[in-house]
């Protein structure tokens, strides 16, 4: 992130996917180094899952953007994780951006 911004201040930067760690931890808060943000923490408390794992759900997948991109909207559909026939263990995310 830093050479990107550093050639780039307004860079619209996205880094997404299973991160495999939760919005709290200490690499999630590296990551976002202060410049990204989690769109996750934008979603009310009781929607920020997008996997449950004996019956406590967690976000273990996420969307973070610069702080240049200020348009979205961002959900996590619900249709894996609490379904016992789902596809996935994981809910997809989705976003749409507008430069």
């Amino acid at each position: 992130m830093d050479s990107i911004l550093a050639a780039q201040s307004d860079a619209n930067v996205i880094v997404l996917g299973d991160l495999n760690d939760y919005q709290f931890s200490t690499t999630l808060s590296t990551l976002k180094g202060g410049v990204l943000t989690n769109l996750v923490d934008t979603l009310p408390a009781s929607q920020q899952y997008t996997y449950v794992h004996d019956g406590n759900s967690q976000v273990l997948d996420h969307t973070l953007v610069s702080s240049s991109i200020t348009s979205y909207d961002y959900d996590i559909a619900h249709i894996n994780s609490e379904f016992s026939g789902q596809t996935s263990d994981h809910d997809p995310q989705v976003a749409r951006i507008t430069p």
